[in-house]
């Protein structure tokens, strides 16, 4: 027993050895965040969340008229960009500024690979904050916050937990909320927030509640560590939240593979990456009426 004992001993030391000399390696331009991988590196979820309600009740509500019934929502995720690759996600806003129909945008998170490369992003989508002449809106990856990144993050972007809706001039429209599950969980304040948002705004009379958020719900794999996926037991609360509260829609990106997953009448959509370097990714554009009509865009290939 002693001897097992020593070799386990020796075991977990020769793997913190390792781990510490990949730190050590780690420079600042590579993907690779060791740290982050396996606990938090930087603000936690339940800090980022007070500082997105600071900036939010600032900032004011969102209510974006879009003049009729009908809009078109772009959606893209996980468009990775580093200051040389970013030709899908160009033509994601390419396509989207051409579009002549009332309209919005939505990223779902990863927007860049590593650090050093978020005023690229800044700059690529025009970005100056949610106000109600801006239409397209993000939500943070779990890239977006490695390396201690969700302060240039917050600096560029300003929060990563809101809401806003749509109305036609004269009535409410959708209403859409933004999570921040760049960490894995919501934690304890935002979930708090979130129920009782849901709460409120159910009863307003909206024809529908579209939730977006970077990590997905359905469990594939655990390439990403602890941001893989939400905990089973979160999983559980969130999923009876949304059908008890009536939305409709969750969206999200994470794992770079389309999913499609209806629960407890609430329909859930993964989506294709943005990354350049993927092929036979895609971008989704909804057609907003009394239904939703979904469409997927393949990227142009090399």
């Amino acid at each position: 027993m002693k001897k097992i004992s020593n070799i386990k001993a020796l075991s977990v030391c020769t793997l913190y050895s390792v781990f510490c000399t990949l730190v050590s390696c780690v420079n600042d331009d590579t993907t690779l965040d060791m740290k982050g991988m396996f606990s938090p590196n930087g603000e936690t979820v339940n800090t980022r969340f007070e500082q997105s309600m600071a900036y939010d009740d600032a900032r004011g509500e969102i209510h974006l008229d879009m003049k009729a019934d009908d809009y078109m929502i772009y959606v893209c995720t996980d468009s990775h960009i580093t200051k040389k690759t970013h030709k899908n996600l160009d033509y994601f806003m390419a396509q989207y500024r051409a579009e002549t129909a009332p309209k919005l945008a939505i990223h779902l998170g990863d927007l860049i690979d590593a650090q050093k490369n978020m005023e690229c992003a800044d700059s690529i989508i025009h970005y100056a904050g949610q106000t109600s002449a801006d239409t397209l809106f993000l939500t943070p990856g779990n890239h977006d916050i490695y390396f201690k990144q969700w302060t240039i993050f917050r600096e560029l972007f300003g929060t990563g937990i809101y809401w806003f809706d749509t109305n036609n001039g004269d009535k409410k429209l959708d209403l859409f909320i933004c999570l921040d599950t760049a960490e894995g969980t919501l934690g304890t304040r935002q979930l708090k927030w979130l129920k009782d948002l849901l709460a409120q705004k159910s009863k307003e009379g909206y024809r529908r509640i579209i939730v977006f958020t970077h990590t997905h719900f359905w469990k594939q794999d655990d390439s990403q560590g602890h941001t893989s996926n939400l905990s089973m037991e979160e999983t559980y609360e969130l999923t009876s939240l949304f059908a008890q509260y009536g939305v409709q829609f969750v969206w999200s990106g994470h794992q770079h593979a389309r999913q499609s997953v209806i629960y407890k009448g609430v329909n859930y959509l993964v989506l294709d990456a943005t990354k350049d370097e993927e092929s036979g990714q895609a971008y989704m554009t909804v057609d907003a009426g009394n239904s939703m009509i979904y469409h997927y865009w393949n990227y142009p290939a090399e």
